[in-house]
């Protein structure tokens, strides 16, 4: 009976950590912005024009994303649905950070 008890505070509180660090709308723009000029300076290619190309193609589909995104709110997650590229982006907010589903 102790286990249980001790079982369902602990869950308790990881809940509650959770919700407090849930990532919000800011959060997720701040954090598209910094992957997005990480992506920029790895940008690949073999000499400067593809590299110019693959930098505009991820400013694009940064731009896609800030305009297109839908932010939804979770008790212990938050999840935001974007379109870039044609494509639907799911990405998931767990404890301040947020994590791009394939």
């Amino acid at each position: 009976m102790k286990k249980l008890i001790r079982g369902v505070l602990f869950l308790l509180v990881v809940a509650g950590a959770l919700a407090i660090f849930k990532p919000d709308q800011s959060n997720f723009e701040n954090w598209l912005k910094d992957y997005s000029a990480r992506k920029r300076g790895n940008a690949k290619g073999e000499n400067v024009v593809e590299k110019l190309v693959d930098k505009g193609v991820t400013t694009a589909e940064q731009l896609q994303i800030l305009a297109t995104y839908q932010y939804n709110n979770h008790y212990v997650f938050s999840t935001v649905e974007a379109h870039a590229n044609g494509e639907k982006l799911t990405f998931v907010g767990v404890a301040g950070t947020w994590i791009p589903l394939p």
